[in-house]
């Protein structure tokens, strides 16, 4: 059946979004992530409350300190608690890249749906 139009941008997005919705509620709702070059994170889809937290990570009218307090918010509510500290570890013992962080949020934020991520230039 030919609905007669193109889906606008974002469809793939809104379609993964009402089917994987997370619940913080709900326990258990973590599930395996596979992150470059870090591994498998357990993690929980972004919640629709997340976009704020990235987006005063991303904000350039406050301080580095700022934005990484507001990623390490967006990190701490979606990943399995004691995720953050083991990857943490690994950053410090030279398991992980020293951007795995980065990497973890970027995969999340990213998670289900049709946007790119944009690599860094390292």
């Amino acid at each position: 059946m030919s609905i007669g139009y193109e889906p606008p941008e974002g469809w793939d997005d809104a379609l993964d979004d009402a089917a994987n919705h997370p619940t913080p509620d709900i326990p258990g709702q973590y599930q395996p992530l596979e992150v470059d070059e870090v591994g498998t994170v357990m993690c929980r889809r972004p919640m629709p409350n997340a976009a704020a937290a990235l987006a005063m990570a991303a904000n350039s009218k406050i301080d580095d300190v700022g934005k990484v307090d507001h990623l390490g918010l967006f990190l701490r509510n979606h990943m399995q608690p004691g995720e953050e500290a083991r990857v943490l570890v690994g950053m410090m013992r030279g398991e992980f890249p020293a951007d795995a962080m980065h990497r973890v949020a970027r995969a999340v934020s990213t998670w289900g749906t049709a946007r790119p991520t944009r690599r860094s230039s390292r």
